[in-house]
């Protein structure tokens, strides 16, 4: 997670400029703090100043974050009917609270960089503009949301980086080396440990150096970990195939259980941050698929196939369909795992892949599609694909980031009877549910029927 705020006389305000126009008014309205100008980040204000801007809600009551997030979604909802797409009445159900407010991501990523005290090795979240200049690194040490065993891990590389005559990597042209770590757990606590470098900033053998350091601070440390990977990255991000993880310690996936699944998760895999809203979501989407025993399933963006997975005892099939081949291996290991046999999962852009599954599909029918994507929706092409089969009566789309443009341009053309000439879906259904407390963000389930 890193965070650009525009000037740190300004960070609230600046973090309300990202914040989406539809939500920013009730923050103005429910948190006094909004009206008031934060001074410059030092050492004694630093903490506070990075919870207002990653956690804007954390001193609300929990009751009033979901009032928030309510009209929110009515606002979404509003924005989708105003631009004259669906003149469907849209049931907008009552918000799904997370089970767990403090301490629920199961992912978190933290990065390097000067901090306020000047050390040019500080391990947490950024706050600043690179174009002013003022960017500075804070420690993650206040964020409720945080698990301790995630906070221990960021001080240990921190130690570890200090300790280190290599120099950190704050972009991939100055020649550093430390750059991110990436920490994943489990329900059990148990830990998949991610250090991420840039191999310019060292030479093969202060590399190897560098990883007998890792396993020593890490594998002392008292954390419970399961996986240690090490990841030797030219770009910004990388893939396996991109730039190969390097088990250094420990069995190469993590387990978690979501409902009566076992899904196997690899380093670059996806997986819901909040595992404990996850099940909620998932409950909540599968129930308003409307699902039978003569249901076809078509998991679109499927990751690691929990949806599909979920879905395959309700139902007569299911196809996945997922661009990333890592995450393709761990659903097809899941479905074997589980004892599903009616689960198949294909690796492929979806855009690509979806005409020649829905030709094989021309005899299913009650055929149910289920998108997933990431904060930028899909593709035009795949909204047409989907609008002109004719099977298809039912989409139930699962948004992170409802008020994208793209998702909303991606809600407007599976509604429009202006797009084509194929037959529109409405939009009948919205779930909100509460991934993310003490932040601004909401999952939006919408339901397209037809």
């Amino acid at each position: 997670m890193t965070l650009l705020i525009s000037h740190p006389q300004k960070l609230l305000f600046s973090y309300l400029k990202n914040t989406p126009q539809c939500l920013r008014k009730h923050l103005h309205e429910i948190i006094p703090q909004v009206k008031k100008e934060l001074p410059a980040v030092t050492t004694e204000n630093q903490y506070e100043i990075l919870s207002r801007v990653v956690a804007p809600l954390w001193d609300m009551d929990y009751a009033e974050q979901l009032m928030l997030k309510k009209k929110w979604t009515r606002e979404i909802v509003g924005t989708i009917k105003s631009r004259r797409i669906s003149k469907s009445k849209t049931r907008i159900h009552e918000i799904l609270p997370s089970p767990l407010i403090e301490s629920y991501r199961s992912k978190d990523e933290f990065s390097i960089r000067r901090g306020v005290d000047g050390n040019d090795k500080t391990v947490g979240f950024f706050v600043g503009s690179p174009s002013e200049g003022n960017v500075v690194c804070v420690q993650p040490i206040k964020l409720v949301s945080i698990k301790d065993s995630h906070l221990l891990l960021a001080e240990v590389y921190q130690q570890l980086i200090r300790d280190s005559p290599l120099k950190a990597c704050h972009d991939l042209h100055d020649g550093g080396y430390w750059r991110n770590i990436v920490v994943r757990s489990n329900r059990k606590n148990e830990i998949m440990l991610i250090v991420v470098v840039h191999p310019a900033g060292a030479s093969t053998s202060d590399m190897e150096e560098s990883k007998e350091l890792i396993r020593d601070r890490f594998l002392s440390s008292g954390a419970n970990i399961k996986s240690l990977y090490f990841q030797a990255c030219k770009n910004v991000r990388c893939t396996d195939d991109q730039a190969s993880f390097e088990l250094l310690y420990g069995e190469k996936f993590l387990y978690e259980t979501i409902d009566d699944i076992t899904v196997r998760v690899s380093p670059d895999s996806f997986l819901q941050v909040n595992i404990e809203a996850a099940e909620t979501l998932y409950d909540a989407a599968l129930g308003l698929a409307n699902l039978t025993d003569k249901t076809t399933v078509l998991d679109l963006c499927s990751g690691t196939g929990i949806i599909s997975l979920l879905a395959s005892r309700r139902v007569r099939g299911c196809v996945g369909i997922e661009s990333i081949s890592s995450a393709i291996d761990d659903a097809i290991f899941n479905a074997s795992y589980n004892s599903i046999t009616n689960c198949s999962f294909i690796l492929g852009r979806v855009e690509k892949k979806l005409k020649g599954v829905l030709k094989e599909l021309y005899l299913a029918s009650d055929l149910v599609a289920f998108i997933n994507p990431g904060r930028g929706g899909v593709g035009q092409n795949l909204i047409k694909t989907l609008r002109k089969n004719h099977l298809l009566r039912r989409i139930v789309y699962v948004s992170c980031k409802a008020e994208h443009t793209n998702a909303l341009r991606n809600f407007e053309d599976l509604c429009s009877p202006f797009f084509d000439k194929s037959s529109p879906f409405f939009l009948t259904d919205v779930q909100p549910v509460d991934m993310f407390p003490l932040t601004s963000h909401c999952e939006l389930i919408l339901v397209f029927q037809r």
